[in-house]
């Protein structure tokens, strides 16, 4: 039994693990992911690593190529507009659903994970701050006490997770001042959930900008050559 325990421990560290790294955008678009070196890195034997690994590319976050080979999906346009027009209804839905809800402790939790965003953003952390902003949100949608659609909701900030170093390329506004978290905190304080809605929907299309320039430049690329390919994905590296 003890065997078991550990076992399912270590499995759930090593996909905990690459769902934070995914989610923090350590890995970029087109990377291949090697089994051993990501198991070297967590200090960890390759076989959770393996299966991790696997049920990663079940949920679609990853895919294979090949029978030993890894990487790390590249996202068409057309797959991020059906991606990002499911999370605005989503996430949308549940933060409308929190305003219903929510109390005055819930809402200074939240503008706490929202000043340590802030703080990591000034101080050049791209992966914590991405980290802090995938927690402001899922605290959002589980005060909307909506588990199905958090999972859901979760499943595809891990498919755009990569995406996020695009943001490193293209300035977004202060997080301290005009920051669409600072509307759904109001809708929340105010019950109003109309606002909270418009506070998400205002971010997702925020964020979504840079990556779809990030997408097109690299479609663009993809027509010129392997040569322009490798440029725009080193811009992300």
């Amino acid at each position: 039994m003890e065997d078991i325990i550990t076992r399912d421990s270590l499995n759930a560290q090593a996909y905990n693990r690459l769902c934070r790294d995914l989610k923090a955008g350590r890995f970029a678009p087109g990377e291949k992911l090697k089994l051993r070196d990501l198991a070297a890195v967590m200090g960890i034997s390759p076989t959770p690593v393996r299966e991790a690994l696997a049920r990663l590319i079940s949920e679609q976050a990853l895919e294979q190529m090949g029978h030993h080979s890894v990487r790390v999906p590249v996202m068409s346009e057309a797959r991020f507009s059906e991606v990002r027009e499911l999370r605005l209804m989503l996430e949308g839905q549940a933060a409308a659903r929190a305003a219903e809800l929510a109390g005055a402790d819930d809402i200074k939790k939240l503008a706490a994970i929202h000043e340590r965003m802030a703080a990591l953003k000034e101080a050049g952390d791209t992966a914590g701050e991405l980290l802090e902003s995938e927690r402001f949100h899922m605290a959002v949608y589980a005060l909307a006490g909506m588990p199905i659609l958090q999972r859901i909701v979760e499943s595809l900030w891990l498919q755009c997770g990569p995406l996020m170093k695009a943001l490193q390329t293209h300035a977004l506004d202060d997080p301290r001042k005009q920051h669409p978290h600072h509307m759904v905190m109001r809708g929340l304080r105010k019950h109003d959930a109309e606002v909270a809605r418009r506070g998400i929907h205002e971010e997702i299309e925020r964020t979504a900008a840079p990556i779809l320039v990030y997408l097109r430049e690299r479609a663009a690329a993809v027509e010129q050559g392997p040569t322009n390919v490798r440029r725009i994905a080193g811009q992300l590296a």
